[in-house]
């Protein structure tokens, strides 16, 4: 057996595909370019491959993180060249790693890095700063049974102007903490007087651990 970690872009159209979506889409395209993926084994065997953390549909990334296991080695660049060749316009294989004992698991990430473009609202960088002054930044959250009121200022470990319609967030992401931008921009509108963009696009540049290291 070998693993491999991928990392992959989604762009365009395919940022309207689901994450179950994407996981059928990898499977098949495992097998249109002949890799040898691993099975689960049992009576209803599955791919051994695990994408990381999900993206929310309408997101596009230049980031996104795969394991797969295969049922023999495979050398890196040959992967990411048939896959390549495989994959629907909008997903691009851009590295691939085989995985050794002591790597990091895809558990461990942490943080992820957005670019938020912003139409039919002007920010300042005052109003920014400002925001981010605030000791807390409280918003309701909806869960399946009830609403609570949460404190999502420790899970914003960067919010940053870039212009009067462009931010950069760096924010909580993975299994203890999961900060979407959507909620940041939320509570934007909450504590910034005038503040409510008509629409916005929302990109994710990059995912690290909690030492800010990438792990591919």
């Amino acid at each position: 057996m070998a693993k491999y970690r991928l990392e992959f872009s989604k762009t365009g159209e395919t940022k309207f595909v689901s994450h179950l979506d994407l996981v059928r889409l990898f499977s098949r395209v495992f097998k249109r370019a002949e890799l040898p993926l691993a099975y689960s084994e049992g009576f209803n065997p599955h791919p051994k491959m695990s994408i990381g953390i999900p993206l929310s549909v309408g997101v596009t990334s230049e980031a996104e993180l795969i394991d797969v296991e295969f049922y023999n080695e495979v050398a890196a660049e040959d992967i990411k060249t048939r896959l390549n060749e495989k994959m629907p316009m909008g997903i691009l294989i851009s590295k691939v790693k085989k995985l050794e004992q002591g790597d990091r698991k895809l558990s461990t990430v942490s943080k992820a890095q957005y670019g938020v473009k912003l139409f039919g609202a002007e920010l300042t960088e005052d109003k920014v700063f400002d925001f981010m002054s605030n000791e807390t930044i409280e918003i309701e959250k909806k869960t399946k049974r009830s609403e609570k009121v949460v404190d999502i200022k420790p899970d914003i470990f960067a919010l940053s102007y870039i212009s009067e319609n462009e931010l950069f967030m760096e924010l909580a992401t993975g299994s203890n903490a999961n900060l979407k931008p959507d909620v940041v921009l939320e509570a934007m509108q909450k504590f910034i007087e005038g503040f409510s963009p008509e629409d916005y696009a929302v990109h994710r540049i990059k995912m690290t651990d909690a030492n800010n290291c990438e792990l591919i």
